[in-house]
């Protein structure tokens, strides 16, 4: 029988009125409620939240929400990323820019260029 990590039930919703809807996260289980509560919650989602960032391969969760959603090369207002142009160890937003995805898109694919010919 399956129990909840978080909250210990062995209770969880049954999806379609049929079955148990358990989820499984880091090979441990969940209830639904939980699993919501814990990882689909934007405040707690690593990806979803817009106070978090990608730093040398780990995902972090910053103090405040750098994103003003604005492009600053061409202006583009909605989803943005954060791309380093250099990283520093003390200072996680020192030497970064917020472009859309097409501008990322487009810089990653010239530093990548450059890389390759020099």
């Amino acid at each position: 029988m399956r129990t909840c990590l978080n909250c210990g039930s062995d209770k969880t919703y049954l999806a379609k009125g049929k079955w148990p809807n358990w989820r499984r996260h880091n090979g441990n289980w969940y209830c639904h409620k939980c699993h919501c509560k814990l990882f689909l919650n934007p405040k707690f989602h690593p990806i979803h939240n817009p106070r978090h960032m990608r730093f040398k391969g780990k995902i972090l969760l910053l103090k405040f929400n750098p994103r003003k959603r604005i492009c600053q090369w061409c202006g583009f207002k909605g989803i943005t990323h954060m791309h380093h142009i250099a990283y520093h160890n003390n200072d996680v937003l020192k030497d970064t820019i917020e472009l859309c995805r097409s501008c990322h898109k487009k810089e990653s694919w010239r530093l990548w260029r450059l890389k390759q010919l020099g």
